[in-house]
Parts: structure tokens; sequence; C-alpha cells
């Protein structure tokens, strides 16, 4: 069997759930707070997590203290994800790169952006209505290529913001001079 294929009966959810059982309770319940989109309570964040109500709870209330999840009821108490602070994230991570890496990634973006809006004769991709660009058997093909026409606008947005911030950055410094 090839090395760059998984062994027979293997079962990725399965793995990452013995994964996931192996890690201590605050790992384990910071993996759940991820995939919060949803508002969810201690008592269902702690049976996905396998811990005690109260060892999420302490675990859920530091991550809330440090942005990774937000509060949104207090009674019963419910948490999610906070979208704001993972797109802080992202985008500190574009601030450590260099100005000529995030170019040639615009660079990039930018060619697909434009290929996608020849594809399909639009705008933007909400502007499409899939079923104008596909047969039957590959509508999903089309809300794929939609989908991924969606995140690389999001992505050119994210690193235009990281460029500007970096241009107001360098210009107040120029004028502090």
């Amino acid at each position: 069997m090839p090395a760059d294929r998984p062994p027979e009966g293997f079962d990725l959810a399965a793995g990452f759930e013995t994964d996931l059982e192996s890690e201590p309770a605050d790992e384990r319940v910071y993996r759940v707070s991820l995939q919060l989109y949803d508002p969810a309570g201690v008592s269902d964040i702690a049976e996905r997590a396998s811990c005690a109500p109260d060892t999420a709870r302490r675990h859920l209330k530091r991550l809330a203290d440090i942005g990774v999840v937000e509060v949104v009821s207090e009674s019963p108490l419910t948490y999610a994800r906070n979208g704001s602070y993972f797109e802080w994230r992202r985008r500190n991570r574009l601030e450590k790169q260099s100005q000529a890496d995030l170019r040639d990634r615009l660079t990039d973006l930018t060619a697909r952006e434009t290929a996608f809006r020849e594809r399909f004769d639009a705008d933007a991709p909400t502007a499409v209505d899939a079923f104008d660009h596909a047969e039957y058997d590959d509508l999903d093909d089309v809300w794929l290529a939609l989908s991924e026409w969606h995140t690389v606008r999001e992505q050119i947005e994210r690193l235009e913001a990281v460029r500007r911030d970096r241009d107001s950055d360098s210009s107040v410094e120029e004028n502090a001079v």
C-alpha cells in the first residue's frame, strides 16, 4: 500500500476523537470552542469536551477573558466562538509577513478573482445564480467555485486592510520625524 494513503478502514473522525480524548481538559474545551459557530451551553460543551461542567465552565471563563469565545447569554450560560478574535489573529499573522510576500499573495488572489469574474460573467459571487451556470450533475462544482470565490474576496479584503494599516502606520512615523 502506498505511504500517502491511509490504511484500509481508517476513520478520520475516530482518529480526531481519539486525539482529542488524549488531550488535557483545557485543550479539549479550547478545541470544542473553536467549533462554536452557534451558541452552546456549558453542559453541551462539557459533554463534547469529555469533562465535567465545572471544568468546562472554568476553561470557558478563561477563554472568554482572552476573547476566544464570548458569552451569548447569562441564563442559561451559553458561549459562542468570537469571530472578531479570529479575524484579529489572521490579520496579526499577515502583518508579520514582508511587504513583498503580501504583494505576491495579493497578485495571486487578484488573478484568481479575475478568473472567477470571467468564468461567471459577474462582479461578485452573490450576483451569480448557480443554476444558470451548471447542469444538474455539476451544480455542486459551481457552488464550490462560488464559495471559493467568496473566500478569495475575503482574503483580498483582509490583505488590503493590512496593507492600508501599514501605509497609515508608515505615514504617521514619517510625520513624527
